[in-house]
């Protein structure tokens, strides 16, 4: 649980913040509308311009930090796939030979799958755990 407080906390400052600023926003349209005899209709108009601005914002640098993050693992893809194809064609008894084909099935499915994002029913995995067993 000591892991998680901090980021919980960080998150809880953060959203905080954000209703402050949107906060001090509004109060900024809403004095400004009635110094300058604007309607209310006009005033929750600019409210929403600013929140969807904000909301903009937000999701712009969210995206940028998830195709960072993919271009990342695209590269770590290809790294483990190259040292993969060395120690699959090395020399090695049948033995463990059938156990690094298990592995590099694992790892290949890993790769495929699960950093895609998009995980196949075990019906459609290319590698089995035996029961009992756990990675």
């Amino acid at each position: 649980m000591a892991k998680r407080k901090p980021k919980f906390l960080r998150a809880g400052m953060l959203a905080f913040a954000a209703g402050m600023i949107i906060f001090v926003f509004l109060l900024l349209i809403d004095q400004l509308s009635a110094h300058f005899g604007l309607t209310r209709m006009v005033d929750d108009l600019l409210g929403g311009v600013i929140v969807g601005l904000i909301t903009f914002l937000v999701e712009r640098r969210r995206s940028q930090y998830l195709a960072d993050r993919l271009a990342v693992i695209q590269l770590m893809n290809h790294h483990v796939r190259n040292a993969l194809q060395v120690i699959k064609f090395a020399q090695h008894t049948e033995h463990e030979v059938r156990v690094m084909d298990d592995a590099v099935a694992r790892i290949e499915w890993a790769l495929r799958e699960v950093l895609s994002g998009k995980i196949a029913s075990d019906g459609e995995r290319s590698w089995s755990i035996p029961r009992g067993k756990h990675l």
